[in-house]
C-alpha cells in the first residue's frame, strides 16, 4: 500500500473514533439531561400524589362534617316537631276547655235566665 493510501485509511480512522466519541459524549448529556427531567417529573408525581392525598383526607373530612350538619338537621327538626306536636296538643286542650267554659257558661245563664227573657 502506498503511504498516502494508508495516511487516508488512518484519517479516516481518526474521524470516525472522533465522530464515536462525540456522540458517546452527545448521549451523555442527553441522558444526564433525561435522567435530569425523569427526576423532576418524579418529584412532581410525589407533590401531586400528596396533594391528592392531602385532598382526599379533606374530602373525607369535609363528608363528615356534612353528614353530622345533617345529622343535626334532622334531629333539631324532629325535636321541633316534637315540641309543635306538645304545643298543638296543648292549644287544642285549652280550646276544649275554653269551648267547656263558654257552654257552661251558656248554660248557667240560660238556667238563671227569667223565662221570658230567653
Amino acid at each position: 500500500m502506498s503511504e498516502s493510501l494508508e495516511q487516508n485509511i488512518v484519517s479516516l480512522l481518526d474521524e470516525h473514533v472522533e465522530l464515536a466519541i462525540s456522540t458517546v459524549q452527545k448521549l451523555r448529556e442527553e441522558k444526564l439531561a433525561l435522567e435530569a427531567e425523569v427526576a423532576r417529573l418524579n418529584s412532581d408525581v410525589l407533590q401531586r400524589d400528596a396533594q391528592i392525598q392531602e385532598l382526599e383526607t379533606r374530602n373525607s373530612e369535609l363528608r363528615a362534617a356534612s353528614e353530622q350538619a345533617r345529622l343535626a338537621t334532622e334531629e333539631e327538626r324532629a325535636e321541633i316537631r316534637h315540641r309543635l306536636e306538645d304545643l298543638m296538643a296543648v292549644l287544642a286542650e285549652s280550646r276544649a276547655a275554653v269551648e267547656d267554659a263558654e257552654s257552661e257558661i251558656a248554660f248557667t245563664v240560660r238556667s238563671t235566665a227569667p223565662d221570658n227573657e230567653v
